[in-house]
């Protein structure tokens, strides 16, 4: 018997979490993996590596902002206590948010860039992308 309404959506939902969490899963250790390449001791904050971190983490807060705000328009509950108050008073909140967090990675990789931490400078945006990344995954599966 065919599954119906609400069981259907469902497994089509867990279907799609599972398979954006394997992707994560994947690519996190794809990337945990490869060892970093050894950063030279100076180099310009804006060099071609951290441009691509840099992008590649902007885009993924672009996708967790627009299917947070499709979550949270269609009558969806943000649960992170800390983005909480600005995410849910309405699309000014989620952009103050979400902006205000990839200003805040460039600001922390460019101290660790002037205090000449350059293995964490280049690992930072990583990590960052990873937690957006979780968000993205974790959104289209509860949406």
């Amino acid at each position: 018997m065919e599954p119906h309404g609400k069981e259907r959506r469902g497994k089509e939902r867990r279907g799609t979490f599972h398979l954006l969490l394997a992707v994560v899963l994947f690519v996190g250790s794809v990337a945990a993996a490869q060892a970093f390449p050894e950063v030279p001791t100076k180099h310009k904050f804006w060099d071609a590596t951290n441009k691509a971190l840099f992008a590649s983490h902007a885009a993924l807060e672009a996708v967790d902002f627009d299917i947070t705000h499709r979550n949270l328009s269609d009558g969806g509950k943000e649960l992170d206590p800390m983005a909480r108050a600005l995410c849910e008073s309405g699309t000014a909140g989620q952009l103050v948010f979400f902006g205000g967090r990839m200003a805040g990675v460039v600001a922390i990789t460019y101290l660790l860039h002037r205090t000449g931490h350059h293995k964490l400078e280049r690992s930072f945006p990583i990590y960052a992308s990873g937690d957006s990344a979780y968000g993205v995954a974790y959104s289209f599966a509860h949406r």
